[in-house]
């Protein structure tokens, strides 16, 4: 099985990798939610890996997640919630 850090391999400058980085990292279990503390999206292993942050910061900017709400409009759009 791959390495879920591949899911960060194809990340570009637009909204759609952005959301298919997040499908992709589901696909390979990793917790992938809002956190309203750091307003944007977080990886569930971020509180002992703080390597992805860097990767988890700018997806929640390219999909202009900022706010709870900005999450459930990327979700409805591109579907981050599927698997």
């Amino acid at each position: 099985m791959r390495n879920f850090r591949e899911c960060f391999d194809h990340l570009g400058n637009d909204e759609e990798s952005a959301a298919e980085c997040i499908h992709c990292l589901k696909k390979h279990g990793e917790q992938v939610f809002y956190s309203k503390e750091k307003k944007r999206l977080v990886l569930g292993r971020e509180g002992y890996d703080p390597t992805v942050s860097e990767y988890m910061e700018k997806i929640s900017t390219l999909l202009e997640i900022r706010t709870r709400k900005d999450y459930e409009k990327a979700d409805d759009t591109y579907n981050l919630t599927m698997y």
